[in-house]
């Protein structure tokens, strides 16, 4: 016998209301007839006595791939906005820092490989940036481990001060000001 259970229903079998990406479900399967059908009810209108009889009971997510493979806008993205501005500089720091921040991003699939492809002086990588659909050119120009250093630190200091909200200074013990009170 050959099983074959199909993806869920669009909608609740019993109200016909349409399911939402990643609601919980109720499904059962039952044989009619030597053939396995698929029943999918939404929670308010599942009763357990439609399970008396049934071949299979579980309780699935719908799952929705129009809007699962939407890829969410990032709103605050410290990362992408530091790798922009320094790709934006023609100075060697900023340009070591961009090279550090694209390699970040590509781990963290932000940035698919596209092309790598050395020159006479310096390697240029290029990328697609899944979030903003562009095209990036980032280039190598043969960094000193001196000045990825520099970069690096550079680069967790400004992360960190995207990051973390500035929190005013308080004074400290002997900075604070004191009224002076005249006593007559």
């Amino acid at each position: 016998m050959e099983i074959k259970i199909g993806r869920s229903a669009r909608a609740c079998a019993a109200c016909g209301q349409p399911f939402v990406h990643d609601q919980e479900l109720s499904s059962l399967v039952r044989l009619e007839l030597g053939v396995l059908q698929r029943e999918d009810y939404c929670l308010p209108c599942w009763q357990k006595e439609r399970s008396f009889g049934a071949f299979s009971v579980w309780t699935p997510r719908y799952y929705d791939p129009a809007v699962a493979e939407q890829k969410p806008e990032e709103s605050f993205s410290p990362l992408r906005r530091l790798f922009y501005d320094a790709a934006a500089s023609d100075e060697r720091p900023e340009a070591a820092l961009a090279f550090l921040a694209a390699q970040l991003l590509k781990r963290q699939k932000v940035f698919r490989l596209i092309k790598e492809s050395a020159g006479e002086e310096d390697r240029i990588t290029l990328y697609a940036d899944r979030i903003g659909d562009r095209l990036i050119e980032v280039r190598d120009a043969n960094f000193t481990y001196e000045e990825l250093e520099t970069a690096r630190k550079a680069l967790l200091d400004r992360l960190a001060a995207l990051e973390t909200p500035e929190q005013p200074q308080e004074p400290q013990n002997g900075e604070a000001e004191t009224a002076s009170t005249d006593e007559h």
